[in-house]
C-alpha cells in the first residue's frame, strides 16, 4: 500500500474504533517491514508514521477529538497507568497477527501540545538474527572480524550513530560464537533483548527490581564468563568495567555513538580512560553505516518511481552496509595511532593515519557503490552528510 492513505472513521464505538486503529497500524507496519511505528497527535488528525529502510514515512492519517485515542489503547496493552499524564513512560506487549504469529512491541509514550505521542519498536524474530555471512559485508573484513571472534580477550567495539545497524552486527557476531563447536560462556547485558540466542545467557535490565546497569556489571564477572557482551557504553563507569574485563581475559562486545574510529578513541579519552589501557585492552573498532538500495523494480514499472509498490514510490528497497574494521592487533600503524592519541591528535587526523595504511574510507565505499549503481549521491548525502 503506498504512503500515504488517509483512514475515516466507521461508525462504530470511540473505543472499538482506537483498537482497530492500532490491530490495523501494527499488522499493515509489519507487512511493509517496518522497524518503528510513530503516532503522531496533530490539533485535527492523527499522523502515522513507519521507519522503513531507516526512514520514516508518513503511512496513514486518521481524525482527532477527544475520544479517540489509539495511544490510550496501547498503554493499556503494556500495562501503563493513564493517570500519570505529562510522564514519559516506557513499557512492552505481546501482540499477535491474524495468523496468531508474536511479535513484542516495545512502547514508548511522551507528552506533546496535543496529547500523547507513541513510539513503537517492533522487536526481531528469534530467527531474524543474522549470520556473518548474510551482513553484506566483504570476504576480507568477514575473515578478520572471525578472527576477533575467536580471540579470548580484548575489546570490540561497534560505532555509529542510531540506526547504522550496530546491534544486527553485534548479535551476528554473537550467533557466531554460539554457533561455534568449541562452546564459550557467554553473559550479555542488554536493555533490552532484541532477539534470543540460543545456548548464550542473556541479561536484561529491570531498574524497576533493581538490576540497573551497574548491579549487572558488578557481578557479571564474577562468574566464569569468558565473553562479556554490554549492549552500549554510555557513561564512564561502564567503559571502565567493561575496559578492565577486556583486560583480564574477557572478550568483550559493546556499542558506541561515534562518527568515526578516530572519534571512537576520542569517546574512550574522554572518558578519563587512560590511553596506555586503551591501547592494552581494546582489540579493535567497527564503524558502519547503513545505505538504502536503489529500488529495482522501479526501472520497470511503466510509471517509475511513483507506482512502485515494491518501494512505495521511495525509489529504495533494502539497504547495503558500508563498514570500517581495524584490528589494532594488526594494524601496522597501531603504535602511532595510540602515540597520537596519548599527544591529543583530533579524531579526523587520527582517521587519516588509519586510512594511510589502506583502509579505504565509508566515503570511499559509497563511491564505489555509487559507482555500480546500488545506491545514488543523495542517499550518501542523507547518511554521511558529504557529497562523493
Amino acid at each position: 500500500m503506498p504512503f500515504p492513505v488517509s483512514i475515516s472513521r466507521q461508525p462504530q464505538s470511540e473505543c472499538g474504533f482506537a483498537t482497530k486503529m492500532v490491530d490495523h497500524c501494527l499488522s499493515d507496519a509489519i507487512s511493509q517491514s517496518a522497524s518503528d511505528i510513530h503516532l503522531q497527535p496533530r490539533r485535527e488528525c492523527w499522523e502515522v508514521y513507519y521507519r522503513v529502510d531507516g526512514v520514516l514515512h508518513l503511512a496513514k492519517t486518521f481524525p482527532n477529538d477527544s475520544k479517540t485515542n489509539p495511544v490510550a489503547r496501547l498503554m493499556s496493552l503494556a500495562s501503563l497507568p493513564s493517570y500519570m499524564g505529562g510522564v514519559p513512560q516506557e513499557g512492552s506487549f505481546q501482540w499477535n497477527d491474524e495468523n496468531t504469529q508474536s511479535y513484542e512491541m516495545r512502547l514508548s509514550v511522551f507528552s506533546t501540545v496535543h496529547g500523547n505521542r507513541a513510539a513503537i519498536r517492533i522487536m526481531g524474530e528469534d530467527g531474524s538474527v543474522l549470520n556473518l555471512n548474510q551482513l553484506g559485508i566483504n570476504q576480507d573484513t568477514e575473515t578478520r572480524l572471525k578472527q576477533v571472534c575467536n580471540a579470548r580477550e580484548g575489546w570490540l567495539l561497534v560505532a555509529g550513530p542510531a540506526g547504522s545497524g550496530k546491534t544486527t552486527t553485534l548479535y551476528a557476531c554473537l550467533r557466531y560464537i554460539a554457533s561455534a563447536e568449541q562452546k564459550r560462556s557467554v553473559l550479555t547485558i542488554e536493555d533490552p533483548v532484541e532477539s534470543v540466542i540460543e545456548s548464550i545467557s542473556q541479561c536484561q535490565l529491570q531498574p524497576n527490581s533493581g538490576l540497573n546497569l551497574a548491579a549487572a556489571l558488578g557481578s557479571v564477572v564474577r562468574p566464569a564468563a569468558e565473553l562479556l557482551f554490554v549492549r552500549e557504553i554510555r557513561a564512564a563507569e561502564t567503559a571502565e568495567t567493561v575496559l578492565s574485563a577486556s583486560m583480564t581475559g574477557h572478550l568483550c562486545f559493546s556499542s558506541i555513538h561515534a562518527g568515526s574510529i578516530g572519534s571512537t578513541l576520542r569517546r574512550l579519552v574522554q572518558m578519563k580512560l587512560p590511553t596506555y589501557a586503551i591501547q592494552t585492552g581494546l582489540r579493535g573498532i567497527v564503524c558502519q553505516r547503513l545505505l538504502r538500495r536503489i529500488c529495482k523494480q522501479c526501472l520497470d514499472h511503466p510509471s517509475g518511481r511513483e507506482g512502485c509498490k515494491s518501494c512505495h514510490g521511495t525509489g529504495y528497497k533494502g539497504r547495503v552496509p558500508i563498514f570500517q574494521l581495524v584490528d589494532f592487533n594488526e594494524l601496522e600503524s597501531s603504535q602511532q595511532v595510540f602515540t597520537e592519541l596519548e599527544n591529543g591528535a583530533t579524531a579526523t587526523s587520527i582517521d587519516a593515519r588509519i586510512q594511510e595504511v589502506g583502509l579505504a574510507s565509508l566515503e570511499d565505499q559509497a563511491t564505489e557503490l555509487i559507482d555500480t549503481k546500488i545506491t545514488d549521491p543523495a542517499e550518501v548525502f542523507r547518511v554521511l552528510g558529504s557529497r562523493v
